[in-house]
């Protein structure tokens, strides 16, 4: 009897997940003569089977009891756990698992701005594949890629952002496949999406006018701009001056300014660039007459003239300055009335001004002169100008 259940229990050792047992004191298996390197293969008892080894994939199954006794049942499990380990490696983990995971290694290299952009794009992805069936990551195709650019993308996005947000769902591909979450580079074989740049229009001198009269004429708020309308026109005014964006200017703060020879330079870390051990510092100049002003008018906090609430993040406020903007382009019928285009009007008119587009580049804080170029190049008078006197010299020589 001990030798057939000896020999019945060694087959398990050439598994990839072994079971064994625990003998109990009182086991006969202890006065066998079976080896007592061998015994805990003799399956012939009742004392409890455990389980341990590697699955096909590679991973380690810990020392672990299968609360069972009875061979046949602990073979059962043994095969169930084993043909999981199979499903899981045809499907991958769940996608919703591999995006919290590339979130939370990205928090340390992005701005909550940008790591919020990235989960948006990641939730749109997601909510596609889910109409598509696909829970797990390994289910996804490259066709369900193409098909989502087409599909899973508003059509009202502008052609940067569904630029911008497929660029960010390809770095996901990119990290999901350099940690085995998928087994194609599928980043390699999905085409990106072509941004079509359009070129930015400045507000005109009379919808300023109009937009600065409509923002002193807030009122009915309980807090915030809209209890202190001329606060939250200066704010207009300041990002119209400077071209801060709008979550700058509202963490604008007076006391980090210094004076030049004539104007006055703030020196800031911008919120939007990337995480870095030396951040980048840009400045804004402003006049004595605007520092005069900030300086005496209602501040909303002790932050800053235009940051109220308890709020570390400038997010909030953005958007809530974006939003009274778009109430005021409704009332005043002022058509993409929102404060970044304020900030392309500081641009086009200093290049309209004749200053040069390298320096217009760098008050914007773009990454490159090629960036400003690409958006503002019909507005770039000089080389327009220079571009005609050569023209000209050219004509008199012939």
């Amino acid at each position: 009897m001990y030798e057939y259940s000896y020999t019945k229990g060694v087959s398990q050792a050439t598994k990839s997940l072994v079971l064994y047992k625990r003998h109990l004191q009182n086991c006969p298996i202890h006065k066998s003569r079976v080896p007592r390197s061998k015994r805990r293969f003799w399956m012939d008892c009742e004392c409890p089977i455990w389980i341990h080894g590697r699955t096909p994939n590679g991973d380690i199954v810990p020392r672990q009891s299968t609360q069972l006794s009875e061979l046949k049942r602990a073979e059962a499990l043994r095969a169930s756990l084993m043909a999981q380990v199979q499903t899981d490696s045809l499907t991958g983990p769940p996608l919703s698992e591999c995006i919290d995971k590339y979130l939370a290694t990205r928090e340390q290299d992005l701005d909550g701005r940008t790591l919020n952009q990235h989960r948006l794009a990641l939730e749109r992805l997601q909510r596609f594949l889910k109409t598509q069936n696909i829970v797990y990551i390994r289910e996804m195709t490259v066709d369900h890629l193409e098909t989502f650019k087409t599909v899973g993308l508003p059509k009202a996005m502008r052609m940067t952002t569904k630029a911008t947000t497929f660029a960010k769902i390809r770095c996901f591909l990119r990290s999901a496949f350099r940690r085995g979450w998928i087994k194609e580079a599928f980043v390699d074989k999905v085409t990106t999406v072509k941004a079509v740049y359009e070129q930015k229009e400045p507000y005109t001198d009379e919808e300023i006018a109009t937009i600065l009269d409509h923002a002193s004429q807030l009122d009915g708020g309980t807090h915030g701009y809209a209890k202190h309308p001329q606060t939250f026109r200066l704010l207009l005014e300041l990002m119209l001056a400077t071209g801060l964006r709008v979550g700058d200017a509202v963490a604008f703060d007076p006391r980090a300014l210094t004076k030049g020879d004539t104007l006055w330079i703030y020196t800031y870390q911008p919120q939007k660039q990337k995480r870095s051990e030396n951040p980048r510092l840009l400045e804004a100049y402003i006049t004595d007459e605007m520092k005069m002003r900030i300086d005496e008018c209602k501040w909303l906090s002790m932050k800053g003239p235009f940051w109220y609430g308890a709020r570390s993040d400038p997010t909030p406020l953005a958007q809530a300055t974006y939003e009274r903007m778009q109430s005021i382009g409704g009332r005043a019928g002022i058509a993409d009335c929102r404060p970044h285009r304020l900030r392309d009007t500081f641009a086009v008119r200093a290049l309209l001004r004749g200053m040069q587009l390298e320096d217009v580049s760098r008050l914007l804080g773009h990454a490159s002169v090629k960036v400003t170029e690409t958006y503002y190049a019909k507005w770039i008078g000089s080389r327009k100008r220079r571009l005609e006197r050569l023209v000209v010299e050219t004509l008199i020589r012939t």
